[in-house]
């Protein structure tokens, strides 16, 4: 594997309502993910499911099996990752992280990965504030997630001959869902400048013990990149690689907005030359009505580069 494929989507209230009310597939949304090409996707806007409710593909065939890494269960994702393992012959799973409320089943964040590409190794609290002055911060609580892969090098030995060698790569992936513009978009403004300040010093708390290549990837609802919470990530060491604010974001009631955003560290190799893409349909309207009012973002990171390559 030469790259990995990073993305995030805000899948619009997954499984918010009864399932005989869902206007989204499982199966479109596996397609889009499989369309998409994706090796680990963060997730936002995703409801927690029963854990005893039995799903199947047809009538009369077996429950699925549920695909979580954790306790917390959604059901339209134990079937796209089904659907994911029969359409590519790998194994995918989810997992759901809590919210500031450790007891909220909406709106949780999350990721899905294909576990023959990457492992996840380790999960890290980001111990961010959640209260400054009258403002609440931060009600889906980031945490940083720590991948590893293992790829084939060519590398000298002693003698100088090549030897074929298995090595692992490793970076740290932020989800974010930080806050809505709902009740006021001034006051909005000045809280996702306090999550971003927050952020940056969680993060800055576990520089020793994260892998330095950080990537946070997300809604950030962030409406345009004059934004203070823009500046901050941008004085803090990242570069955000939706600068020029692409729509990311439509719906027929709020029109357009470049709410999704990956901030990626500088300086690192393995992420000179990434940039973000939007995954889109021409056909908003079905796009919105069968998918998300939100795109899919993905970026991608080289794999075969570490601190001795420079490729």
């Amino acid at each position: 594997m030469s790259f990995v494929q990073i993305a995030s989507w805000n899948i619009e209230h997954l499984s918010g309502s009864s399932r005989s009310d869902r206007r989204q597939s499982a199966y479109a949304l596996a397609d889009h993910i499989e369309m998409s090409g994706v090796d680990v996707m963060a997730l936002q806007e995703v409801y927690v499911t029963a854990h005893d409710e039995e799903i199947s593909i047809f009538e009369e065939s077996p429950p699925i099996k549920i695909a979580t890494d954790g306790a917390r269960r959604n059901s339209d994702l134990d079937t796209v990752c089904y659907l994911l393992e029969e359409h590519l012959d790998e194994k995918w799973k989810y997992l759901l992280l809590p919210n500031k409320n450790a007891g909220d089943t909406s709106q949780i964040c999350g990721f899905i990965w294909n576990t023959n590409k990457l492992t996840l190794s380790d999960v890290k609290v980001l111990n961010v504030s959640h209260k400054d002055g009258d403002d609440n911060l931060w009600d889906r609580k980031p945490h940083v997630l720590r991948f590893t892969s293992e790829i084939k090098v060519f590398r000298r030995d002693a003698n100088g001959n090549w030897q074929e060698l298995d090595e692992k790569r490793s970076f740290s992936l932020v989800p974010l869902h930080m806050k809505s513009n709902y009740g006021g978009v001034t006051k909005n403004r000045r809280v996702r400048a306090k999550e971003a300040l927050s952020l940056c010093a969680a993060i800055d708390d576990l520089r020793d013990s994260i892998d330095p290549s950080i990537i946070m990837i997300g809604d950030t609802n962030i409406l345009n990149n004059a934004e203070p919470a823009i500046e901050t990530f941008l004085t803090r060491g990242f570069r955000d690689l939706n600068n020029n604010d692409a729509t990311t974001y439509w719906s027929a009631q709020y029109a357009e907005a470049p709410f999704d955003r990956a901030f990626v560290a500088m300086d690192r190799d393995e992420l000179k030359y990434t940039r973000q893409y939007v995954l889109r349909s021409s056909d908003l309207t079905a796009h919105d009505r069968f998918l998300s009012d939100h795109y899919m973002i993905k970026i991608s990171i080289k794999d075969y580069v570490d601190d001795a390559d420079t490729r």
